[in-house]
């Protein structure tokens, strides 16, 4: 009996050092184990704006992707792209009052909700995509991001391509300003764009993107400006002639997160989000070059790519921009971005940036 006794304690005692054993393996941080308190998966919906074959989309599904692969299963992003959860606007406002965790939108968008972003669309401000990744990147850059978390409630984890402003028109070949001379030219609804291309001597126009193929069409504007791939999936080259490359604003397409939200997570988490998002920026990047070389290749519009010479021109004709928004304006950190994006501008000319991820070397 004794015996028995004794082989009952042992295997009593084995049981639960092995119990204490898988709990402490259970408290590891690494991403295979890491969740919440709840032990739950942690669930974000992500809403976006374009197509699903965009390379915007195509990066948050790669976000998705890296955020689950980095977090061991523990966190899930559901992205909701093409407008399925609003307008640019109404999913801005529902990630800002917590009703989703994040959302995507054009930088214009931003302007609803701070004038601390209007400044990236002052003409020829960046000569690349590389230099304003590198800014966003940067001291300065993220000194902006905290302000503008700090006024709305969300913060800005990367910036998407949307790519170069490209200038298409029916009426003929533009080369330089004189050339805008009496074109309507539909631009989205925002007063620095207006008085780029007003500046510029075109007659600009603004008007719904739901309207923009219809309105050239039935030449209520004779032409438009976005980055070239949005000219070649629109099929803009049905009812478009010509093309510049004049470059004057630099689009992107900013990811965010409901600041609560991201402040309610772990440092580890946080650093699997921000890192996930860093690497589909990229991602992102990539894909848009690649993009953009299909669409120039395939557009079938004439294409007038400018010098440096005569793009300067077009820079020369909107430099009085700067004046009317220091006049109109309240930026009082302007002179200090201009610096860091003109240093920047420089090291991108100087070839001290990598190409397609802006990164310095």
């Amino acid at each position: 009996m004794k015996k028995v006794k004794s082989f009952v304690a042992v295997l009593l005692v084995a049981t639960i050092a092995l119990s204490l054993l898988a709990g402490c393996g259970n408290t590891g941080s690494s991403g295979n184990n890491a969740s919440n308190a709840s032990g739950k998966v942690i669930t974000i919906k992500l809403a976006g704006t374009v197509s699903e074959d965009h390379p915007i989309t195509k990066a948050e599904h790669k976000f998705a992707e890296l955020v689950a692969e980095k977090s061991g299963g523990t966190m899930k992003v559901d992205v909701f792209p093409n407008g399925q959860m609003g307008s640019n606007r109404e999913i801005y406002e529902s990630m800002q009052n917590g009703s989703i965790q994040m959302a995507e939108a054009g930088a214009v968008i931003l302007a609803n909700f701070t004038d601390k972003f209007k400044f990236a669309q002052l003409p020829f401000l960046f000569n690349s995509p590389e230099s304003f990744q590198a800014f966003f990147n940067g001291e300065v850059g993220q000194q902006m991001v905290a302000d503008i978390e700090a006024e709305t409630g969300f913060r800005i984890l990367g910036c998407f391509e949307n790519g170069m402003q490209a200038l298409t028109n029916s009426k003929h070949t533009v080369k330089t300003p004189d050339d805008l001379k009496g074109l309507k030219i539909r631009t989205q609804e925002n007063d620095i764009l207006l008085q780029i291309y007003t500046q510029m001597g075109a007659s600009p126009m603004p008007m719904a993107f739901t309207e923009l193929f219809t309105g050239m069409q039935q030449k209520t504007v004779d032409g438009q400006v976005n980055p070239i791939l949005i000219a070649y999936t629109g099929k803009y080259d049905e009812v478009q002639d010509y093309c510049t490359d004049i470059n004057a604003v630099y689009d992107v397409a900013s990811l965010s997160i409901n600041s609560k939200f991201y402040d309610s997570l772990t440092d580890e988490q946080r650093g699997w989000i921000d890192a996930a998002a860093k690497e589909a920026v990229e991602y992102n990047l990539q894909l848009s070059v690649d993009a953009a070389k299909e669409a120039a290749d395939n557009l079938n519009m004439e294409m007038t790519w400018l010098t440096t010479e005569e793009r300067a021109k077009f820079a020369d004709a909107a430099s009085g921009v700067y004046d009317w928004f220091r006049a109109n304006i309240n930026e009082p950190k302007l002179d200090k971005y201009i610096a860091a994006i003109n240093e920047i501008n420089q090291m991108y000319t100087d070839g001290k940036l990598e190409p397609v991820t802006g990164n310095i070397k």
